[in-house]
């Protein structure tokens, strides 16, 4: 039997791929290297573009609704954003992305655990593909399957897509300090040197981390020193410190090539200022559906590529622009731009997703000479961090 379609990754990208291509009909096998549920290493924060996309309800696995932030410069001046419902929420990503796979399975979908990539090759209209679990054919075959994807390296080589250092801690405190924080994240825009940390809470813990576009070789260090900017957060000396890589560009713009698409973090599809991946990994497998359902007319490669500069690179594009911009001025960015009350409403939607980086990065440009001169938001009253 040959497949319509044969996804490696079963991330979110991969499979709400699956799930989308099951509901037309198409014969989808979706194969993940681990079995699920599994750990993944995530800040797990989900705005509410990012559920929009979603067309099934993900309340069963959902840690808190998130209905503010908090945005600070190192522990200090910190000012509320309101996020306006629905808001977003923070989640596990080993309860969400399995909670995705399943759906695909109900839609039609075949999910293939403990299935690693080993090689493929094209032999006519058919793709042939090696793994650990035997030799499959399909139609199509698509790399969903992360940041190092083997997909990519095999059929686009080494050097297709940029990467972006984060590193992150699960910090178990009490039910006293996770009322405190109620339904607020926090950024902390001073966090670390040209980029920023983040306290996001769950359940039953906070997920703290830091981010920046900008490499940096000593990223447990810094992430010491934003942990003991906190009182919250003293203390912990021992915590798992994970790491990992956050695909920030695609060098060549190439995300798709004689029947092979690559999506969500494999072919770069995550933006710069906060490191969103989620958002983008389920842009690209709708995109991606979109292309297989008029592949009877136009090929998919070309659809998918066409769809995704279209609708999905110019965030991408803009979200480095304002990074660049931000970043290295960092304490001028937060004083002048997220203390300022225009620009504290655009940062503060980007977080909700009302906005995209695109429209955030004009407007804030276009009124520089007004957000400049304005007065800053005073400093609201916070817990004692």
């Amino acid at each position: 039997m040959t497949a319509d379609a044969f996804i490696i990754g079963a991330g979110p990208s991969g499979a709400y791929l699956g799930y989308l291509l099951a509901k037309q009909g198409l014969s989808v096998v979706i194969a993940d290297k681990e079995v699920f549920p599994r750990n993944k290493i995530c800040g797990g924060g989900i705005s509410r573009k990012t559920i929009g996309l979603l067309d099934f309800d993900i309340a069963p696995v959902v840690q808190r609704h998130i209905g503010a932030a908090w945005l600070c410069y190192d522990n200090r001046d910190m000012v509320e954003a309101e996020l306006e419902p629905p808001s977003g929420c923070s989640v596990l990503r080993s309860e969400f992305d399995d909670l995705i796979v399943r759906k695909a399975v109900d839609a039609g979908a075949t999910f293939m655990p403990a299935c690693a990539f080993v090689g493929a090759s094209r032999q006519g209209e058919t793709m042939v593909i090696q793994t650990s679990q035997g030799e499959f054919r399909s139609n199509y075959l698509v790399g969903a399957d992360g940041v190092f994807s083997r997909v990519r390296k095999h059929f686009f080589g080494n050097d297709l897509v940029t990467y972006a250092p984060a590193v992150e801690v699960l910090v178990p405190v009490t039910a006293r300090v996770l009322a405190e924080f109620g339904d607020r994240m926090l950024f902390d825009f001073g966090g670390m040197p040209q980029g920023y940390g983040w306290i996001f809470p769950k359940r039953d813990h906070l997920n703290v981390g830091i981010f920046s576009m900008f490499p940096r070789k000593a990223m447990r260090t810094d992430l010491k020193h934003f942990l003991s900017r906190y009182d919250v957060l003293s203390g912990y000396d021992d915590l798992k410190v994970l790491g990992h890589s956050i695909p920030t560009g695609n060098r060549q713009e190439k995300y798709a090539v004689n029947g092979v698409l690559l999506l969500g973090d494999a072919a770069g599809f995550a933006e710069a200022f906060y490191g969103e991946g989620i958002y983008f990994a389920l842009r690209s497998a709708i995109l991606a559906a979109g292309a297989f359902a008029t592949r009877n007319t136009k090929p998919v490669e070309e659809t998918y590529g066409h769809l995704v500069r279209k609708h999905l690179t110019p965030d991408l594009f803009y979200s480095a622009l304002l990074a660049k911009m931000f970043y290295p001025r960092q304490r001028f960015g937060f004083y002048r731009m997220v203390r300022n009350k225009h620009c504290n409403f655009y940062f503060g939607e980007l977080i909700g997703g009302r906005v995209g980086y695109r429209e955030c990065f004009a407007k804030t440009l276009a009124t520089m000479p007004y957000w400049l001169l304005s007065p800053r938001i005073p400093p609201s009253d916070h817990p004692p961090f």
